[in-house]
Formats: C-alpha cells, structure tokens, sequence
C-alpha cells in the first residue's frame, strides 16, 4: 500500500511536471522574436545579449537575421519578415514611416561620437597615389555609398556641408552591400567609399586603402537605431523584455570596451570576452576589432533630438517625399519603462 500511494504521488508529481513543461513550451514559443541587423561591430549589444544569455533570462527566443545593409531591414520590416530592426537610420526608413508603416524608433544603437572610430571614409591606393588627400580633391570624383538615401549618403552630405562643398560637387555612386564597398576600394575601381569598422582597420592594416577622415571628428549623429514593429509596440511585455536584455548587453559593452580615462580607453575584465563575441559574428580577427569600437550610449539612450534634424535634411535634398513629423515615430516610453524596471530589481 505504501509502495502503491508512493507511485501515485510520483505519478501525479511527473504529471505536474510535465504539464508545467508543456505550457512552458508554448509560452516560449509565443517569446520568439525575429531581428534584422547587419555583421557589423555596431551590432554588439545584440551580439553580448544573445552570448551571455540576457534575451533567455527574459525568456525570450530571438533569432538574429543578417542582412548586406540597411534598406533591406526596414523593407523586412515593412513585410512583417522581421519584428526588430537594429540597423542604421535611412531614408528608406523615414519614407516608408512618411507613408504609413507604424515603426517606432525605440532605443540607441551606435553615434558617430568624437574619439569614438566608426565610419571613415576610404581613399583607394590609386586615388592615393594621384594626390587624393582632402575633401577638395573628390570634386568630380566617385565617392561609394551603399544605397542612395543611407545613412553613408547622409554623411557624406552632411560633411562636404561643413566643408563648404555640395553633393553636386562629387559624383555620389551607390555600390550595394558594404562588402561591394570595401571590395571597389581595394580594386581600385572607385577613388573613395565610406566604410564602416572593422573594415576600415582591416583595410588599413592589410594595405587595402587608406582613412581620409573619420566621420566622429565632423559631426554628432544617431546613425543606427532599434526600432520596433506594431506587434512589438502593441506587447508591451514582450517590448519590455527585449529592451531590459538589449540595456543590459549595452552596460556590459560599455563599461567592457568604451570607458575613458584622460581620452585613452580603459578596458573592462570583460573587455577580451566582447571582443570575442563580436569576432564570432562579424568574422574579423578579435585583434582588429579592438582597434576600432564604435561608441553606444551606455544605456542604449536614444539621441531623440538628431530624429527631426535627419527628416528634414533627407526631405530638403528630395530623398523623403512628405514631410514627417518625428513625434510619430520616436517612441521612448518602452526604453523608459524597461530601464526603470530594469534598474528597480
């Protein structure tokens, strides 16, 4: 009898158990969130977060799609393929946000800051050879971007602006991924491209090219963002959970790979542990990738303010067709609420 009223409770307890597993399944299943982003060092607060566990700590299973450039993951976006994008802020976006697409810019992720080595633009050993040095000597000459309208074509204008040149006065010359970018300046078949690290210390190191200028020292600018779909904004609990773990990974980047002291870095004990998490992904030798780490706000703050001012330049120079009021799309109420519940454990 003993033995008989023991196996029931073992019974009923393995039922119990899995009955728990089950709905536990499905209630992870409905926790899967689909990211676009590119190979890129910028992207490393996904990479820590998906490394170090923080999205399974919020019970949530994100899978991390990559893409050649940013247009396509606002076009996955716009189709429902993707429910986070986590690329860089472009025309394409604010157009397709101008004509309807319910995308809410949500958090930070990567300024051109100064000290910080994101974007440079690359003069091909050819050009180089012929005298190419300054801004003064593009006019006339191509200068690489990925797309018309991106946020390397923004630069660009943005920059030849403070110099006292014009788009006009290059020839603006769209060349697709940033691969085809780095490959044409290394070919010599373009004089100039902008490039993205760790491309750029790549091509410096292996003899590929060489850095004009980097876009930190000219301008302050939210070039990438994560920006949330309607089905993300629309669950707040699954909203929130990303962007704890998103936050999380962001402090860990940080406090790891970005502090300063005096203007030199100061690296973390977890500096050697990024590094490896962002050489997993983006393919580049651990080495090469310290030598150029772009700058995350510690919090994945958004720059909220340099939204507008984007709007308007890309609207001025024809590349978004109504106007848009930022306010529609800039939403930092989830980054509030998960920082506060973050920061209240």
């Amino acid at each position: 009898m003993v033995h008989l009223t023991i196996r029931r409770v073992f019974n009923l307890l393995a039922s119990a158990l899995l009955i728990v597993f089950v709905n536990s399944a499905f209630a992870f299943a409905d926790e899967k969130i689909q990211v676009g982003a590119l190979r890129l060092t910028s992207s490393a607060p996904l990479f820590i977060a998906a490394e170090k566990g923080y999205f399974t700590d919020e019970g949530l299973n994100v899978e991390l799609k990559f893409m050649k450039s940013a247009q396509p993951v606002a076009m996955a976006l716009a189709s429902g393929d993707i429910d986070v994008g986590a690329t860089g802020l472009t025309a394409g976006l604010y157009n397709a946000a101008a004509n309807g697409l319910n995308v809410s810019i949500v958090a930070d992720k990567g300024r051109i800051w100064p000290e910080y080595r994101l974007i440079a633009l690359m003069i091909s050993n050819e050009a180089w050879k012929k005298g190419v040095r300054t801004l003064a000597d593009l006019k006339g000459k191509r200068v690489g971007v990925t797309q018309m309208g991106s946020t390397f074509h923004y630069i660009l204008g943005n920059i030849l602006s403070q110099n006292g040149m014009d788009l006009k006065d290059v020839n603006v010359t769209p060349l697709g991924g940033v691969k085809n970018m780095m490959d044409a300046v290394a070919a010599n078949r373009i004089e100039t491209a902008f490039m993205v690290q760790p491309f750029c210390t790549v091509m410096e190191k292996k003899g590929m090219g060489h850095v004009m200028l980097w876009a930190g020292n000219e301008m302050h600018y939210q070039i990438a963002a994560i920006f949330f779909s309607e089905k993300m904004i629309e669950n707040e609990a699954l909203s929130l959970k990303f962007l704890r773990a998103y936050i999380r990974a962001c402090r860990f980047y940080y406090d790891n790979c970005l502090t300063r002291k005096d203007g030199v870095l100061v690296k973390g004990t977890g500096f050697d542990e990024a590094i490896g998490y962002i050489a997993k992904y983006t393919s580049r030798k651990p080495a090469l990738i310290a030598l150029g780490l772009n700058y995350n706000d510690r919090n994945g703050k958004l720059l909220a303010q340099d939204i507008q001012r984007q709007i308007d330049w890309y609207h001025s120079h024809k590349m978004v067709g109504k106007k848009l009021d930022a306010r529609r799309i800039v939403n930092l109420e989830p980054w509030q609420k998960a920082s506060k519940s973050l920061d209240g454990k």
